[in-house]
């Protein structure tokens, strides 16, 4: 296993291929990135706002082990194979967990024509935005989110009904709608209007969906999303004791 750096070559490798999406978008919001690499295996560690996000692309339950070796405390795991997860499962407790699908980006052109007037959001809506995640997103990073990527969100008397936005590492995410505008079609006006505006900056739109969010799932492909697997979010403690297995 070696170290790599993230140079323009890979970037582009890593935005061609879907299971490495995740890994541009970690490189393109933080200089404090750390990349492994063996044969074709890889792992991205980044810091964020100090907390340690660690993504892989491999079936390599030894490489997977060495990375997170180099580690300690608390690590969060983001969009991995469920073999990832099923390896560590054995390992640690799991402080949280959710399972999600991978959905990217045909290459077609997006079929839906926005009908509505859809703009972009301002940071002064971020409780509302932070209210509408089930994870209750922290403000701060809701900020930075519309700081540096586009946004959208449709308005009725000033106010936003309908929205999504780009999480930090450049995925889809934080879709809402407010529960007595829903089922007029808003969320599928904000949510290709987004991801025209990722098309048009030369980016691959992608989004981890729940599983069980179902509505989402079918929402995304009249936006030319396709699943491409199952991909889990986690976060366990590298110094907690480990499971005992017989």
């Amino acid at each position: 296993m070696k170290q790599i750096q993230p140079t323009t070559e890979l970037l582009q490798r890593f935005k061609n291929n879907a299971d490495t999406l995740i890994f541009e978008g970690y490189c393109a919001l933080c200089k404090d990135v750390t990349i492994y690499n063996q044969g074709d295996d890889y792992a991205l560690i980044a810091n964020v706002n100090g907390a340690h996000k660690c993504c892989f692309k491999t079936d390599s339950e030894d490489f997977v082990l060495s990375v997170l070796g180099k580690l300690k405390g608390k690590v969060e795991l983001c969009g991995v194979d469920p073999f990832v997860t099923a390896c560590l499962k054995r390992r640690y407790g799991f402080i949280w967990e959710t399972n999600c699908y991978l959905y990217v980006w045909n290459g077609e052109p997006l079929p839906y024509k926005c009908k509505q007037d859809v703009r972009p959001m301002s940071v002064e809506f971020a409780q509302l935005i932070s209210d509408g995640t089930h994870y209750h997103a922290p403000i701060d990073e809701i900020a930075e989110c519309l700081a540096r990527h586009p946004s959208a969100a449709v308005y009725l008397d000033g106010k936003p009904i309908c929205w999504c936005l780009l999480h930090l590492e450049k995925s889809l995410g934080m879709l809402y709608t407010l529960p007595e505008h829903r089922h007029k079609g808003y969320a599928l006006e904000v949510m290709t209007a987004l991801t025209n505006k990722v098309i048009e900056r030369g980016d691959v739109p992608y989004a981890f969906i729940v599983k069980e969010n179902i509505a989402s799932q079918n929402l995304a492909a009249k936006y030319n999303l396709v699943r491409v697997k199952q991909a889990d979010y986690f976060e366990i403690d590298l110094d907690a004791p480990p499971l005992i297995t017989i």
